[in-house]
């Protein structure tokens, strides 16, 4: 702080500015007149500048280390005047303010044109203001454009020119100004738009961030290439004409195209992700340490696959959309949003490659892929057959998709329910394997009942589903709510060959002189035998193949996919994988409707769910999942699932596990039982059928999935 200010300006020089300012905007002359006749009412605290150095945010880097966000509700990084080069800070001067060493905190001359240009415009639009003013307005005053307000703005630039040195004021203007896209001060828009230091900036990148603050949104380079472009020029016009660069310097810096880093883009590219970091590490660091501290955050997110996960789930929403429209009210003033959620994770290691957790982030910052919680339908009907494969069943098992009713409890009265098909058809007895490609409801819930619901609620949060799950038989038809990443998690442990490792997105965490403070190394949990996950595999393939899921198909890729569609269609997912990428899609409408009553996850959600993986696939490291030395093939018919020879135009090759016996050959049975009957395949069940349900709570039940 200085003691004595050469550069006050006179108070009859002050009165000589409103004077200008109340006779070309005699409206307000009473409130202007009324800020300066009483130069500290009104006034902010000064004092405030004298502890602005704002703190280091914290920086979350990419799986490849490449910076992409940070956890600062704002991006700001002090950077002190001596270390910012003079190229740079004259860029500023020239486009801003070149008389700022000359002035007392006011320019008379560009205060009275702006004054002219305003009573022409008959409002008030521009302000003249110099560096000092803009500090003032930026730190200490609200955006809005009124005389009185502007008033205010003086007399605050005068108070600052007489307490500091210029530079000094240039040093807080430089840190405090808006850059747009969060960043504030010129050494965070250096590592927004370029990568890199305030000190290691060219001269067209200096200039091309000088003419941003004027109107950040409007001159941003990711918003208009082309105007911030022009920009750039302007501000190196300016510096010619000042004489600080020579014109060859100019018309170079002219020629240098505009490059980008990749850093500003990842901001906006993953919101979601950066949210369900803050939140993972709110509770070891607390929050301020986590905007303030400086820390690197070492995450597992991809951005090439994150980019391809936003642009895929967009397009795919939008085409849906268009199929939609017939049926939607397009006259509501506020017809719902159809909404989607994406994430895709490494099921070797639980690292989360891409999480997209809405559409629009900027209107609603729910996530999707973690917070929501919704039925998941037939995407829940592979936990029920890989708890029957632990317990002695095989793919060639029978099952019997005949009529069947329960008597449950409801309101303090017994009901009749009877799970249907999406068909509404019955087809006799059918093998576990036909019953999970073709996702047919009754012989699941029938499944479900032989090894019991508590199995397989039990293996389901061992899988990583930490949902409450519904004691219930509708419990096979996925009437439980679970969150996409938890479902998407729990598949991770079929492409793993039965061994869990929770979801991360945190590799390391580093102070900000580079010691460590944690690294993530989730160890591994093996939870199904490897024979029944890789069972759960090639049935899953069976579905791409010729099953629910044939429109996830991708050539060339041994790709393991289930659709679910929940009632009445309100969601639709799928969730799929190969040995090294697991991704699952979520699409519905935040509030529980619709999508039309023929609607299927094979028909909308398969499509948009290949696209992803076909594009991302190329990166991935092409493994295949290995068949277990506890597992043996044999011919068998698709359909009855008895042994079977090559001439057979049915026969497929099925897998069992070593030590259980291949069906023999048996005619199935002729003739449905009673419609309240237990399952008829009780004879080929290595348990007991339980001789009672288990108690029901109430709950809606579907009468029939929608997987077609």
């Amino acid at each position: 702080m200085k003691s004595v200010r050469t550069l006050w300006i006179p108070r009859s020089r002050t009165l000589a500015v409103v004077f200008v300012l109340v006779f070309l905007a005699g409206p307000q002359l009473s409130a202007a007149w009324g800020a300066v006749a009483d130069p500290e009412k009104d006034l902010p605290y000064l004092d405030k500048l004298e502890i602005f150095q704002p703190g280091e945010p914290s920086i979350l880097y990419s799986d490849r280390d490449e910076p992409f966000a940070s956890l600062a509700p704002d991006f700001r990084v002090f950077m002190p005047l001596a270390r910012i080069p003079k190229q740079v800070q004259q860029a500023f001067l020239d486009a801003e303010d070149a008389q700022f060493y000359r002035h007392g905190g006011i320019s008379l001359k560009g205060m009275a044109r702006a004054a002219l240009r305003n009573l022409t415009a008959a409002k008030l639009k521009e302000g003249g203001s110099t560096i000092t003013q803009q500090l003032a307005k930026s730190l200490f005053l609200s955006p809005e454009r009124t005389l009185a307000r502007k008033v205010k703005e003086i007399r605050l630039a005068q108070e600052i020119e007489r307490r500091y040195s210029k530079d000094k004021i240039l040093e807080m203007y430089l840190n405090a100004i808006y850059f747009g896209g969060g960043a504030y001060g010129i050494e965070a828009a250096a590592r927004t738009y370029f990568g890199k230091s305030a000190g290691q900036l060219t001269l067209a990148e200096a200039a091309l961030l000088a003419g941003l603050p004027k109107a950040p949104s409007a001159y941003s380079p990711f918003n208009d290439a082309k105007r911030a472009k022009a920009r750039r020029d302007y501000v190196l016009g300016r510096m010619e004409k000042e004489g600080h660069i020579s014109a060859a310097q100019a018309k170079a810096a002219m020629r240098q195209p505009v490059v980008l880093a990749p850093f500003f883009q990842g901001r906006g590219v993953a919101p979601s992700f950066v949210d369900f970091i803050r939140k993972e590490l709110e509770p070891r660091y607390g929050q301020v340490l986590l905007a303030k501290g400086g820390l690197r955050v070492y995450t597992t997110l991809n951005l090439k696959m994150q980019q391809t996960a936003t642009e895929v789930l967009h397009r795919g929403i939008a085409e849906i959309e268009k199929t939609q429209a017939p049926q939607r009210n397009e006259t509501a003033p506020e017809s719902p949003l159809l909404e989607g959620a994406l994430v895709a994770l490494d099921p070797a290691t639980g690292e989360i490659r891409a999480m997209v957790g809405g559409r629009d982030y900027a209107r609603s910052q729910w996530n999707r892929a973690v917070q929501a919680r919704r039925q998941p339908g037939s995407a829940f009907k592979p936990f029920v057959y890989a708890a029957a494969f632990d317990r002695g069943f095989t793919p060639a098992s029978l099952l019997g998709d005949f009529p069947v009713g329960y008597s449950i409890p409801r309101d303090g009265r017994m009901v009749e329910w009877s799970p249907e098909n999406f068909d509404r058809q019955f087809r006799g007895q059918v093998t576990l394997r036909r019953a999970l490609e073709e996702s047919i409801n009754v012989p699941t819930v029938r499944l479900l009942e032989a090894v019991g619901v508590d199995s397989v609620i039990l293996l389901a949060h061992r899988m990583g589903v930490v949902s409450e799950l519904r004691r219930e038989y509708g419990l096979a038809l996925g009437v439980s709510e679970v969150s996409l990443l938890e479902l998407t998690s729990a598949y991770a442990v079929f492409a793993h060959g039965g061994i869990r490792v929770p979801p991360r997105g945190v590799r390391k965490v580093a102070a900000p002189n580079g010691d460590i403070l944690e690294v993530s190394e989730e160890p591994g949990e093996r939870i199904l035998r490897e024979e029944v996950a890789f069972l759960i595999t090639s049935m899953l393939q069976g579905a791409v193949e010729r099953g629910t899921a044939k429109r996830a198909k991708i050539p060339g890729q041994a790709i393991a996919a289930k659709t679910g569609t929940s009632q009445d269609a309100a969601d639709i997912w799928l969730v799929g994988y190969t040995a090294r990428l697991v991704a699952g899609l979520w699409i519905g409408f935040d509030q529980v409707r619709s999508l039309g009553s023929h609607e299927s996850a094979g028909r909308l959600g398969a499509p948009v769910w290949a696209d992803f993986m076909r594009r991302v696939l190329p990166d991935v490291p092409a493994e295949t999942i290995p068949i277990p030395e506890g597992v043996f093939p044999a011919q068998v018919n698709w359909r009855t699932g008895l042994p079977t020879g090559p001439e057979d135009p049915e026969a497929i090759t099925e897998f069992f596990i070593r030590g259980e016996v291949v069906p023999p050959e048996a005619e199935p049975a002729e003739s449905p039982p009673e419609a309240t009957a237990p399952p008829p395949e009780a004879t080929t069940s290595p348990d007991p059928m339980p001789e009672t349900p288990p108690p029901i709570r109430p709950s809606p039940l579907p009468v029939g999935g929608t997987d077609r």
